[in-house]
């Protein structure tokens, strides 16, 4: 075989010049590239002009009214710190929230979800409410809007099992399955089974809000259904992820805002419409509005009614529909009085 040393040697020369040229830009275009592996606490924003404000407090626990679009844990893919990480940076700053020590989650409300949210101050409470919201020891009241009409029953229960889906959500299966037919499931798991009580009132007396008048319909349907149309009483007796929402659209209610649940958006008509304002209505109407337990001996009752007042002329009409519905239909006597006193101021 013949060789060729000189012929090598030349390559060899040739290729390191090349490759001497070319590391340089390699090196300095991949350090100009922004790393695609972010921890969480580089990509997250912290807003320094949200407030909770603290509608009870013991010396066992507070609930604070949480705002919709505010997920419970940090989501670092959206930015947006959860409600425990965002509490911490409020005890730190100058504040109207004053409690400067840990607290503990005790259950959750949905990102969409407004309304009131418990947090104990010990890990003892904490364990304890969990397992009053897992024996069924606590009355809960949600309120909330539809932009559609009964057309399959307008109140009564909602039964099934929570099943996920694609993308994240949840859909109802055997329905109207009694509770005590529940199963393990072949994997020894019992299923994720929802019971849901539900109440509706009609607000085609009460009128909208200028807002949400349209100047031209291009889409009647579309229009009709991203406006108010039933008010919504629920009274859930599990706590499952996006349980009501699923209820709702089961029903044929979908409720006003939930777009993953065919709730469609708000449609904020005018050209003078701000940003700001547009934003404002930017959401799904969905408010925890009631809670009452024990613990320690001693009652909690609280009551929060829904911040859904900017849908309407008057804030005052809707509150009175939801006022003569919890009337109608509440069980507690203890959110009851709250209610009363409530709607008297």
């Amino acid at each position: 075989m013949k060789k060729y040393p000189l012929r090598s040697s030349i390559f060899l020369l040739l290729f390191s010049f090349i490759i001497s040229l070319l590391l340089p830009q390699c090196a300095a275009s991949f350090a100009t590239q922004p790393s695609t592996q972010t921890s969480p606490s580089s990509s997250i924003i912290t807003p320094s002009d949200i407030n909770f404000p603290i509608l009870y407090e013991n010396e066992h626990l507070i609930a604070i009214s949480k705002p919709p679009h505010i997920p419970h844990h940090d989501d670092p893919q959206s930015n947006q710190l959860g409600i425990i990480s965002l509490l911490r940076h409020q005890q730190q700053q100058q504040s109207s929230f004053t409690y400067p020590h840990r607290l503990y989650g005790v259950h959750r409300l949905d990102r969409v979800t407004s309304g009131i949210l418990l947090l104990a101050k010990s890990s003892d409470t904490a364990n304890e409410l969990v397992n009053k919201f897992k024996e069924r020891e606590v009355n809960k009241y949600y309120m909330a809007i539809s932009g559609k009409k009964p057309r399959k029953k307008k109140q009564g229960w909602v039964r099934g099992d929570m099943v996920l889906g694609r993308r994240g959500s949840y859909k109802l299966v055997n329905e109207n399955k009694k509770e005590d037919e529940e199963k393990e499931d072949d994997g020894g798991k019992k299923s994720n089974y929802a019971v849901t009580r539900f109440f509706t009132a009609g607000l085609g007396n009460v009128p909208l809000s200028p807002l949400l008048h349209p100047k031209e319909v291009d889409n009647e349907e579309e229009v009709s259904s991203t406006t108010p149309k039933t008010a919504i009483l629920f009274q859930p007796h599990t706590g499952k992820t996006h349980q009501l929402r699923v209820a709702a659209k089961s029903v044929g209610l979908p409720i006003l805002g939930d777009a993953r649940y065919g709730g469609g958006r708000v449609r904020v008509a005018g050209d003078d419409t701000t940003t700001t304002e547009a934003d404002y209505f930017d959401r799904t109407y969905l408010h925890a509005a009631a809670i009452q337990f024990e613990i320690d001996n001693e009652e909690v009752c609280i009551y929060s009614p829904p911040p859904f007042g900017h849908l309407f002329s008057t804030t005052s009409e809707l509150d009175d529909v939801f006022v003569g519905m919890m009337k109608k239909h509440c069980e507690s006597d203890s959110i009851l009085h709250h209610v009363d006193g409530r709607s008297m101021l």
